[in-house]
Order: structure tokens, then C-alpha cells, then sequence
């Protein structure tokens, strides 16, 4: 609790504190009336009382009731406030957080657990941290405040009116860390529940093909059935300690009641002493009734607490301290090695020079290595050994965002956000102007399209583009690589699943785009790298052949083998 504490901002402490304290003096408040009112009562009865006045009593009842409203309003004002400010907080962190981490952090199962971060415990920090925990510090400190008052009262009755309490806490504490570990038994039997359900409804067409093998339905029956016996004794164990917790609070009013019944009697005490008790001691027990309800907010606020700790404390690409710009931008590769994990795929000893505005193209067989080699002068992993350059200057004492500003990329799998066009495409450059968003796309062969739209550059695209054919949205993703203006430019090449029509618009916009720019291209076609300065030829993480075409074509080696292999293929497709 108090780690979640010291993490919150000043601002947030404080709409906090406000909250307690108007929560603590609206019950005060309340708890006022109650004894102004039994005054009340007396003052008709026998004359005597706080105020010589029935007016009086009145006047006092009016304005307490208008506090308790004030107090209750600034509470609410205090603990929105607060859950607003912990929200904005936190998703701001956390969002430019996630741009310093590398590419291998997001794995699939990562963009789930992050999802739910952003969304899930961030709700949960919120909805707990300032609206529960200001209820429940209010409730404690409002019960102490009551308890010196009746222990003012009388003591005796004080004394009466606690007497099982430790009893009952005890009995509450022991009954949770009991629990906890038949809890974790159930959680552990519904993730496996919950792991072969989804098993199932995945391999229902298989399993309707094999429908004679019952094995796995067995085992998913087995599951379900070990989850309910389970959660089964967890529910046994808890109503078991929450029925005596209640019992022994219970005991302890009757004890309080029994004991002032037996004083009033005596004339130990009066009438309204004793309504006092009675009716104030129900505020006073109020937290304590309410314990296991808090533990369970706190371990759901500490939980998600811990979740999004977890990526607050992830290690991100580090900045240098002294950062260094490179005046040129020539790539180089020197001795670098580089692999995901161990036993994995690994990129071995690559030495190779790309000059400041020349094509340059990577190709080979699939998982050979390409898309790493443009990952890994993204930063988006480091190397394991060697250098990556540019301009002479080792990237990893370049500013971080001074190296994503010098490169643009466009992929194969274009991503477009659910926006106009010219946002989108104005995602390269957040600066530009609108002269400047309308000449990236013409020189990128989309500006006609886009005037043909019903309205224009403000027309809304779907998530991801939907609406939208592939070359369409490659041409904008070359667009928003224009806009930005960036020396090295990644191309993952864009004509691989387009028509002819539209490949032919693309190839433009990529000339325009090279012009320039040092141009690093992934080529899957063959016959599109023609024209580059320099083809690397990948093989299980090697450069195994390095030339122009001509040159690679008269090795007869692996590119030679990679060529006739196309050229074959476009000879099939024609004859069929």
C-alpha cells in the first residue's frame, strides 16, 4: 500500500486527503445529528439538554445537514479528481514508455498482457486507489474519532463495546491466509479450464473429423470437474470464516447492548448515554465489517499495480549521454553478430558497406536474415557483437529519436490508423503543412485518388485501412516516407501483392522516393533490383554473394539459382 502511495504525484495525494477528510467530517457530521437528535428528544422529555432552546436544536440540525452535503460533494470532487489524474498519469507513462522499449518486448502474448495494463489494472488502480481507499481510511479514522467520544462517555460501555473485536480480527486474518492458498488452487484449475476450452473451440473441425477419439473432451471434462470441487472449497472456506467473523461482531453489539441494558437498569447510566451507544456504535463497527471486502480491493489494486510496475521497470534502449550525429549517412555492418534467443536463429559476422544514397538490396530465401538486418539498424534489437554505423557514427551513441528521425520505413503490411487520409499520411511529419501533405502525395501517385474521394484529403479510413485496396495503401504509407524527408529510407518491397496498374503507380512513387536517400530495399521480385547499386544475398543468417546484378547473374551461385527459379515460375503462370 504505501509503495502505490509514494508512486502517486503530489496532486494526487492531495485529492486523496481531501477526499478522507470530507468523507470523515461528512460521518462526523452524521453521527452529530444522531446525538442532536436524542438531545432532541430529551430536551421534550425533561426540559434539559445541550441548548436551553428547541430553535436552537433545529438551527444546529439544518446546518449539519448542509455540511454533510458540502463535505459529501468535495469527497466525490476529491476522489474523481484523483482517479482522473492517477488514469492520465499512468496511460501517459506507460504509452511513452512503450516507444523506448525494443522489438523483441512485444511478442504477441506481451500486446495481450499490455492491452489489458493500459485498459484492465490501470481501471483497477483507479476505481480502488482513490474511490475505496479513501472510503476506507475515512471509515477507520472516523471510527477512532467515535470510539474516544463514547469511551468519553462512558468507558465502561467503551470497553464492552470492543470486547470481541480482537477476536473477530483474528478470526478474519487467519480465515484469508488460510484461504489464500485453496484460492491460488482454484485460479491455477480455471487457467487450465480456461487454457483447454479455447484448445477446444479451435480444433473443433478436427475433432468433428476424428469425432471416435473422446480423449481430449475427457480431459476437458476432468478439468471442468477438478475446477468446480476446487472453487467448491474455496467458497466452503470462506463463508465458514466470514460466518464466524460476523458471528463474533455480532456478539460483540449483544454484549455491548446486554451490558448497557444491565447499567441503564442500574441507573449507572442514562437513557441517551445509552441510545448514544447503541446508535453510534454501528458507525463505529462499520469499517470492521467491511475488512474483508477492503483486503480483496487491496490484492486487486496491488495486483494490478505490480502488472504495470512490471513495464514501468522493464529495461528500455538506453540513451547515450553524450550523444554523437553523424554528418554523413553511409551504413556499415562491422563483425555483427546478432540472434533472438539462444538456439535460435542467428545473424553471423556481417560486413557490408552501403553508400550514402545508393540502392541497396537484400535478398534470399525466407528467414534468411533480411528483415533482421533492417530491425537491427531500426535498434529494434541490439546486437549481440559488432557495430552497425552510419556516417561513421556507432548507433548506439546516436540519440534514439534522432536515429528513427533519420530513417523512414515502408512495410509490406501498411499501417494506417483509424483517421482522415491527412492525418494519416501526415503521421510522417507532425509539423507539416498542408502544401507539404498534398505534394508528398502527388509525387506518391495517390493525390488524384484522394480527389476523387467525397471528401478528400478529410476522408476517414477504417482501422488498418479498410476500404482501402493494397496499393492504395501502400501509396500512402510512401507518402507519409516523403513527408518525412528522411536520408535512409527501408522499403519492405510494396509491389508483391498489387495489380499491375497500381504496381506501376508504386514503382514511380518509389523512384521519387529514392532520389536522394540511401535506399535499403527487402526484395522478394527479382526482377525490381535490377537497377541496384549493390544486392546482398542472404542464407541462414549469412552474406554468402555481394554485387550488381550482372555480376551475381555470372557467379551462377545461390542469387543465379533464386533468379531461375522466378523466371520459371512466371513461365508456369503464363502457360497456364
Amino acid at each position: 500500500m504505501l509503495k502505490i502511495m509514494r508512486q502517486m504525484s503530489f496532486k494526487e495525494k492531495m485529492y486523496v486527503l481531501m477526499a478522507v477528510i470530507s468523507f470523515v467530517l461528512k460521518s462526523l457530521c452524521k453521527a452529530a445529528m444522531f446525538v442532536i437528535i436524542l438531545n432532541v428528544a430529551n430536551y421534550v422529555m425533561t426540559g434539559s439538554g445541550y441548548f436551553t432552546s428547541l430553535r436552537t436544536y433545529w438551527i444546529v440540525l439544518a446546518s449539519l445537514l448542509v455540511l454533510k452535503s458540502i463535505f459529501n460533494t468535495s469527497a466525490d470532487f476529491g476522489k474523481h479528481f484523483a482517479g482522473f489524474e492517477i488514469v492520465g498519469r499512468l496511460r501517459k507513462e506507460i504509452t511513452l514508455r512503450l516507444k523506448k522499449f525494443s522489438l523483441g518486448f512485444y511478442t504477441k502474448e506481451r500486446l495481450g498482457e499490455i492491452s489489458t495494463i493500459i485498459h484492465k489494472d490501470i481501471n483497477n488502480i483507479e476505481s480502488n486507489v482513490p474511490h475505496v481507499w479513501s472510503r476506507m481510511f475515512s471509515d477507520f479514522i472516523t471510527s477512532l474519532a467515535l470510539a474516544t467520544y463514547l469511551f468519553s462517555v462512558n468507558w465502561k460501555l467503551g470497553l464492552a463495546m470492543v470486547s470481541l473485536l480482537p477476536l473477530a480480527i483474528g478470526i478474519l486474518v487467519y480465515g484469508i491466509k488460510s484461504n489464500s492458498r485453496l484460492q491460488k488452487e482454484s485460479q491455477d484449475d480455471l487457467a487450465d479450464m480456461v487454457s483447454l476450452f479455447v484448445e477446444y473451440s479451435k480444433g473443433i473441425p478436427l475433432l468433428k473429423a476424428y469425432s471416435e477419439s473422446s480423449s481430449f473432451e475427457n480431459n476437458l471434462k476432468s478439468s471442468t470437474r477438478q475446477f468446480g470441487e476446487s472453487s467448491k472449497k474455496s467458497a466452503r472456506s470462506i463463508a465458514n470464516y466470514i460466518g464466524k467473523f460476523s458471528v463474533a461482531l455480532e456478539l460483540c453489539f449483544a454484549i455491548l447492548v446486554l451490558v448497557g441494558g444491565v447499567m441503564l437498569i442500574r441507573n449507572n447510566i442514562s437513557l441517551t448515554q445509552f441510545l448514544v451507544f447503541i446508535l453510534l456504535s454501528t458507525q463505529f463497527y462499520k469499517p470492521f465489517a467491511s475488512l474483508e471486502g477492503y483486503w480483496v480491493k487491496y490484492l486487486v489494486a496491488k495486483d494490478s499495480y505490480d502488472r504495470v510496475m512490471s513495464v514501468m521497470n522493464t529495461e528500455v534502449i538506453k540513451n547515450p549521454e553524450n550523444p554523437i550525429e553523424p554528418k554523413s549517412f553511409e551504413v556499415e555492418f562491422v563483425n555483427a553478430n546478432f540472434s533472438y534467443e539462444e538456439n535460435d536463429f542467428e545473424l553471423k559476422n556481417i560486413n557490408t558497406v552501403m553508400k550514402e544514397g545508393s540502392l541497396v538490396a537484400l535478398v534470399g530465401p525466407s528467414g534468411s536474415g533480411k528483415t533482421t538486418v533492417t530491425n537491427l539498424l531500426l535498434r529494434f534489437y541490439d546486437l549481440n557483437s559488432g557495430q552497425i554505423k552510419i556516417g561513421g557514427v556507432d548507433i548506439k551513441d546516436m540519440d534514439y529519436n534522432h536515429l528513427l528521425e533519420n530513417i523512414s520505413i515502408v512495410m509490406q503490411n501498411v499501417i494506417l490508423f483509424a483517421d482522415t487520409i491527412y492525418e494519416n499520411i501526415k503521421v510522417g511529419k507532425k509539423d507539416a503543412t498542408r502544401a507539404e501533405v498534398i505534394a508528398a502525395a502527388k509525387n506518391a501517385m495517390i493525390h488524384e485518388f484522394i480527389m476523387t474521394l467525397p471528401d478528400g484529403y478529410e476522408t476517414m479510413v477504417g482501422e488498418n485501412g479498410a476500404g482501402l485496396s493494397g496499393g492504395q495503401k501502400q501509396r500512402l504509407s510512401i507518402a507519409r516516407a516523403l513527408l518525412r524527408n528522411a536520408p535512409i529510407v527501408i522499403l519492405d518491397e510494396a509491389t508483391s501483392n498489387v495489380d499491375p496498374v497500381n504496381e506501376r503507380k508504386i514503382q514511380i512513387a518509389i523512384s521519387n522516393l529514392a532520389k536522394g536517400r540511401t535506399l535499403i530495399v527487402i526484395a522478394h521480385h527479382l526482377n525490381t533490383i535490377k537497377t541496384a547499386e549493390q544486392i546482398l544475398v542472404f542464407y541462414k543468417g549469412e552474406i554468402v554473394e555481394a554485387g550488381d546484378f550482372n555480376e551475381l547473374i555470372a557467379k551462377r551461385g545461390l542469387f543465379k539459382s533464386l533468379w531461375d527459379s522466378q523466371e520459371k515460375a512466371k513461365e508456369w503462370l503464363l502457360c497456364s
